[in-house]
């Protein structure tokens, strides 16, 4: 076989097998700690509705790339969240563009998150430990 097109082949070998290298691969409890850590900005092993709140805000500043107030699907597909959590980056945008018009604006997300946020508040002591945190799809709520 000649050179070019073994090389040719590996390359394209390593390009299918490598796409997995630019997913992370993490459990579903490696997540969940990850993101209650992330969410707990005071480390005290709960998520206040304010801290709760913070970190939907500035997730939302951080996906808004071009600065007009509003993340498209494009915004979405590009960030971190979908990287990581697809299925969930897409219920997120499902639920919180209330309007259906493909784009989600701050007072979206806010009001949506507030629900997601109450929804898993069990106890309503309005905070949420480990076990009442949720990743997944706000569907599992509807259940």
């Amino acid at each position: 076989m000649p050179k070019t097109t073994l090389l040719s082949v590996a390359l394209l070998s390593l390009l299918v097998s490598g796409c997995s290298l630019l997913k992370p691969h993490y459990s579903d409890e490696q997540m969940h700690s990850y993101l209650f850590d992330k969410f707990d900005s005071d480390e005290d092993g709960f998520i206040t509705k304010a801290e709760y709140m913070d970190f939907i805000d500035e997730r939302f500043v951080k996906m808004d790339t071009n600065r007009d107030g509003t993340i498209t699907k494009d915004d979405l597909y590009g960030s971190r969240f979908y990287t990581f959590l697809p299925e969930l980056a897409e219920a997120v945008f499902r639920d919180s563009d209330t309007d259906m018009d493909g784009l989600i604006t701050e007072d979206e997300m806010i009001k949506a998150e507030e629900v997601r946020f109450d929804k898993m508040d069990l106890n309503g002591d309005g905070q949420l430990s480990r076990d009442e945190f949720v990743i997944n799809d706000m569907s599992e709520f509807n259940k």
